[in-house]
């Protein structure tokens, strides 16, 4: 993808006055395309949404935590003005500068998040392993979270372009919303999309990292076959849960996203089926077996009772609703969130019996290096 200086400059300046003025908005960028929306809501506040049911009927940008508590709860941002990457207003953005309705709003300018330990980590593996030997649950995906300090000289515009270059295949985006605060990402995984009348999903599992070998010479363990088979199952389950019958299933494949190597399958399904069900599915799928463990409760359960860090946001979804004829909600991977002068990294990895704790941890390693690899990365 390649940028005019003009197009970089209005973007710059329009993400940067939302930022300063504390203005809600979402700029994105979809795979394997070149445009990118910003979504500017600046005459009211984004709406916390008590459920997903209508969601079909808004327009907007859904930001939803991985689980709904009285702190992370899911928010609709309800744009005033749509700008696409060659459309910027100067004029519009001069308005947006003078805004200071926005300024009262509480930012949160730094974390209590710490840094998970290797030991901590390994120490939850053996855990999920010893309960799921007791047969309490079939597979689950273990986090952590790790702390940086910002360089003095980080803009999160310039980044946010950088990952556009560097991860054509993912779905990048640079989002500030009260109650949510500020996050970017480049997460490969779709959980939901509509277009042309025809409704996607996928099943994604097994890491490796990629050499740059061909994308069918990469084989996977036993393990990795496992995981991909068990978040597969559980999407057939819920397509047919949803009266979901007449669907194609494509793979499992290969697939790259960005520097890494996935197990992918994927599912499409006439709009017809989704009609005025959009919250249906999203509640239905949410969270997978990629993000979240088989079965969902019991797996999620153990999450809540053995991580020690609040996942927040990172492996809830997002994405632009009804945005031109579009919706296209992501599930959060491979993300950051934004402080004054510090950034917290999230990473998981799906653990069954067969897991070994060293390489789960050194796979969550991976996972963040798709960021850090870019956020170390000299500006232009």
């Amino acid at each position: 993808m390649t940028f005019t200086s003009d197009t970089y400059q209005q973007l710059n300046r329009l993400q940067q006055v939302c930022l300063k003025q504390n203005i809600p908005f979402a700029s994105y960028r979809l795979p394997l395309e070149n445009e990118i929306i910003t979504l500017v809501q600046h005459h009211s506040l984004p709406v916390k949404l008590d459920s997903l049911q209508d969601i079909d009927q808004h327009v907007g940008f859904i930001v939803s935590p991985f689980n709904e508590t009285a702190q992370y709860g899911t928010y609709l941002l309800e744009p005033d003005c749509v700008f696409f990457s060659n459309e910027i207003d100067d004029i519009y953005i001069q308005k947006l500068a003078d805004n200071t309705r926005f300024l009262s709003e509480k930012k949160a300018s730094e974390t209590t998040i710490q840094t998970t330990l290797s030991e901590d980590f390994i120490n939850q593996v053996q855990e999920a392993k010893q309960a799921m030997e007791a047969d309490e649950f079939h597979k689950v995906v273990l986090s952590k979270v790790r702390l940086e300090k910002l360089n003095d000289d980080f803009q999160p515009d310039t980044f946010f372009l950088k990952l556009c270059e560097k991860y054509p295949h993912a779905f990048v985006y640079l989002i500030q919303l009260p109650g949510v605060g500020c996050w970017m990402g480049a997460t490969p995984e779709p959980l939901i999309t509509v277009e042309d009348k025809i409704v996607k999903t996928v099943s994604l599992a097994g890491t490796q990292i990629s050499t740059g070998d061909s994308i069918d010479s990469y084989t996977w363990s036993d393990k990795e076959v496992e995981e991909q088979g068990i978040v597969t199952g559980f999407v057939e389950q819920i397509l047919r849960s949803l009266n979901v019958e007449n669907y194609n299933k494509t793979g499992p494949m290969n697939y790259q996203a960005a520097n890494l190597i996935h197990l992918k399958t994927a599912f499409e399904f006439s709009e017809t089926d989704v009609k005025n069900r959009l919250g249906d599915f999203l509640k239905a799928l949410h969270p997978t077996p990629s993000v979240g463990g088989l079965p969902k409760a019991e797996a999620r359960n153990f999450i809540l009772g053995n991580e020690k860090h609040d996942r927040s946001y990172y492996t809830g979804f997002l994405g632009p609703i009804n945005i031109e004829q579009k919706s296209n909600v992501f599930v959060n991977l491979r993300c950051l969130q934004l402080f004054a002068n510090q950034f917290v990294l999230y990473s998981g990895a799906g653990i069954t019996t067969s897991s070994v704790a060293e390489k789960e941890w050194i796979e969550t390693d991976n996972k963040m290096m798709t960021l850090m690899n870019v956020m170390t990365t000299p500006n232009p």
